[in-house]
């Protein structure tokens, strides 16, 4: 499982000798086509390389190729950083798009995924279950079930009716009204004792968004129970009719998050485009934004995915724009380099600790008319 603090130290990495690999392993792939694969991504690579970098290149690629060779898929996609002496793989659900390259740890598509699969939690109500699922990626990182122990077979039969003489009953029945009133005050009360439990576990996987899943008798109660500190983390509620395990429960969950994303990112494009033509608390467009992040400005980064464009960076103080002619504007050094803007942001982002945004559809095809990139400014 790929983790914010994964992106962080290889983002940070000074390894100029790493081999990175984002390689699909979805099932439309042929896993005997993996080493034609993988040859066809690298030789590109090596094309480009200065002469002194060969050696350490077919170094790691030995050891990637070994290891494609003989990987047996656990998702869609596996990605690799590897360099002389170091080795990261991870495996995801989640599609990549072929990419390789050398030098510093390339983590753009990894920051993205991580953004865009943010973490989320999903409670499944049950009468006397209720189930925690940490989803990440489309997948679960985390269950737990909590049972509650409610035994009737003590209680005293409750009937209604007319009574006789000495108390007997001489008609009637027993009451499931009153049966049932008891049973759910027990419920509710077992609800009542997992709100510690359920906000240490919000805490520990850092949930900031929550999914409920239930029948249609037990969710409307279920959410009511909840307290206002978890309560406000839900976002949307869905009807599960049965759960047999947590792999299922995801999946019929997140088509419910996923309508959920779509309108939540169409209204944050909507919201930051009015920003920036109103009341210039926002920056729309590569040049814009890149003054407004290296600046400090920049309170929030809203990207298109897989969005790419060429940038100008100077190889002394690393600063990034545009374009530069002859020197750099900050520091006048005229090491002028061309750079992947996707391959700068992730070092912008982590550099000045900036919470990202990446949109898809109809809210990317809005910003990518204005420039395929924004960002919220604090001043």
């Amino acid at each position: 499982m790929i983790t914010p603090q994964d992106v962080e130290r290889l983002t940070k990495s000074t390894e100029k000798h790493c081999l990175t690999l984002y390689f699909n392993t979805r099932s439309d792939q042929a896993r005997a086509s993996y080493p034609a694969r993988f040859r066809s991504l690298v030789r590109g690579v090596r094309d480009s390389l200065p002469t002194e970098d060969h050696k350490a290149f077919d170094q790691v690629v030995a050891k990637a190729s070994n290891f494609i060779s003989q990987y047996q898929a656990v998702g869609n996609s596996v990605l690799i950083f590897a360099g002389p002496k170091s080795w990261d793989e991870f495996s995801s659900r989640v599609p990549v798009r072929d990419e390789a390259t050398w030098g510093q740890p390339n983590t753009a598509q990894l920051l993205w995924l991580l953004e865009e699969y943010r973490p989320y939690g999903v409670l499944v109500a049950g009468i006397e279950h209720v189930r925690f699922l940490a989803v990440r990626f489309g997948e679960f990182e985390a269950f737990q079930e909590f049972h509650a122990d409610i035994d009737t077979s003590q209680w005293r039969e409750q009937r209604v009716g007319a009574s006789g003489r000495g108390g007997a009953v001489q008609k009637g029945g027993r009451s499931p009204d009153a049966f049932d009133h008891r049973y759910m005050e027990q419920v509710k009360h077992f609800w009542k004792t997992l709100h510690k439990p359920l906000a240490e576990l919000v805490e520990r996987y850092h949930i900031r968004r929550l999914v409920l899943a239930g029948t249609k008798s037990v969710l409307p109660e279920f959410a009511r129970s909840l307290p206002a500190g978890i309560g406000n983390l839900v976002v949307t509620q869905l009807h599960m009719e049965t759960f047999t395990n947590p792999a299922d429960a995801v999946q019929k969950v997140f088509p419910g998050i996923v309508a959920w994303e779509e309108q939540r990112e169409r209204a944050l494009v909507t919201e930051l485009l009015t920003a920036a033509g109103l009341g210039k608390k926002a920056a729309v467009g590569i040049d814009p934004v890149l003054k407004s992040v290296q600046a400090g400005r920049a309170s929030r980064l809203v990207v298109v995915k897989d969005f790419e464009a060429e940038v100008s960076r100077c190889g002394k103080c690393t600063q990034v724009s545009v374009s530069m002619d002859g020197e750099c504007p900050k520091c006048g050094a005229g090491d002028i380099q061309k750079a992947s803007l996707a391959g700068v942001l992730p070092r912008l982002v982590v550099e000045h600790g900036l919470p990202v945004e990446v949109v898809k559809g109809e809210a990317a095809a809005d910003l990518t008319r204005s420039g395929g990139v924004g960002a919220f400014l604090r001043f």
